[in-house]
């Protein structure tokens, strides 16, 4: 195993940006940069549509070191932030 990708879909979530939410996405070190994690979020992006869905969410900490640079390589578009002060991203298609 290279990665994983963890999301959840429900439409009867009470915050609408946990509707459609990429929760986590992890690819072994030694494979980053190799489109591991791309494919992942493509993936999810195919089963959101084929739900129905015309966007995904994903929830994080902005900050060195952090996930933003991926996100917004792959697509995401910052649109709001949580009560916590994490950055609320999402991709529409």
């Amino acid at each position: 195993m290279v990665g994983f990708v963890s999301a959840n879909f429900d439409e009867e979530a009470p915050v609408d940006y946990f509707r459609s939410v990429l929760w986590r996405i992890n690819v072994d070190a030694d494979d980053q940069g190799r489109g591991v994690g791309r494919f992942a979020v493509q993936s999810l992006v195919e089963e959101a549509r084929a739900r129905g869905l015309d966007h995904v969410n994903v929830i994080y900490e902005a900050g060195e070191g952090g996930p933003e640079a991926f996100f917004r390589r792959v697509g995401f578009t910052a649109v709001g932030e949580t009560e916590y002060g994490e950055v609320v991203a999402e991709i529409r298609f």
